[in-house]
């Protein structure tokens, strides 16, 4: 059996416990490297993206219909691949993502069933 490689870093200290042989002079490398990456990555405040996100989708930011084409779209879905699931008409899901028609609680639950999230989002 293998000796445990221990690796120090500033933002951790690995220890591995090879079960077979490897070169431990380029794993030390990698692990490094992927440690320094993550130290070097530009940190931004939650508020920072909302706000551009806000600035992005307008009025519609965290509404209904947003959350609605944002799942749709998740599930990689088509408005009417949508429609035939749920039995809907494409122009009525068209007007609750643009959110021209609100979305009743039958409809959110039936809709968040196929699209694997909770209804609350909808209402």
């Amino acid at each position: 059996m293998t000796q445990a490689l221990k690796i120090h870093h500033d933002l951790a200290d690995v220890v591995l416990k090879p079960t077979s042989k490897i070169n431990t002079v380029r794993l030390k490398k990698m692990i490094c490297s992927t440690l320094d990456q993550y130290l070097e990555e530009e940190r931004l405040p939650a508020s920072v993206v909302h706000a551009d996100t806000k600035k992005r989708h307008g009025n519609n930011y965290q509404t209904p219909g947003y959350y609605l084409r944002l799942y749709r779209l998740r599930a990689e879905l088509t408005q009417a691949d949508l429609a035939n699931k749920t039995d809907m008409r494409q122009h009525h899901l068209s007007e609750m993502e643009n959110n021209k028609r609100p979305i009743g609680k039958a409809a959110a639950q039936k809709i968040a069933a196929i699209l694997k999230c909770d209804y609350h989002k909808f209402l």
